[in-house]
């Protein structure tokens, strides 16, 4: 059983995840993830996304929801991308977590009471969970560097003491 029911989701933890194929990965943490149509968009740009997200849908587990306050997603375009600010607010809405990774993003998020976490944060809960050991910790984190994911050493060696 997932960790959390149903998660809202910003596009890099989605990714990040397909583009080392662990996509997968997701569903210790959340049964179902929401994300809005912005998300969409920028997660399936690329066919090999596209088709994953896609599986992922008809099986109900990736689903998209609009946004219904548009103009807090307008005020935040001052400072967030379109996705982002969807996705806050989106979370906010419905009164979930959110999976955001971006600094500002999840800076924003935990400003307005929610809940947020990024992918590292998911990966230490799945570590301290035993659901992966130290070693599947460094050869995801080793993926995740390979296609660009920024990870610190610092960071990774907080990972495995955490």
């Amino acid at each position: 059983m997932a960790l959390n029911s149903v998660v809202v989701s910003d596009s890099t933890t989605l990714i990040s995840l397909i583009n080392i194929e662990r996509f997968e990965l997701l569903f210790k943490f959340s049964d179902q993830i929401i994300i809005t149509p912005a998300v969409y968009h920028e997660v399936t740009v690329k066919k090999l996304a596209k088709r994953v997200i896609d599986e992922y849908m008809a099986l109900s587990k990736v689903s998209i929801s609009e946004v219904k306050n548009i103009k807090k997603v307008n005020e935040l375009l001052i400072r967030l991308d379109l996705g982002e600010s969807e996705s806050i607010v989106l979370a906010e809405e419905k009164n979930l977590a959110l999976i955001i990774d971006e600094k500002r993003g999840k800076s924003i998020a935990l400003s307005f009471g929610l809940k947020a976490i990024g992918l590292i944060g998911i990966l230490l809960v799945y570590k301290k969970r035993g659901y992966l050991s130290s070693t599947e910790l460094i050869e995801i984190v080793e993926e995740l560097r390979e296609v660009d994911f920024r990870v610190s050493d610092k960071l990774l060696k907080l990972l495995l003491e955490g």
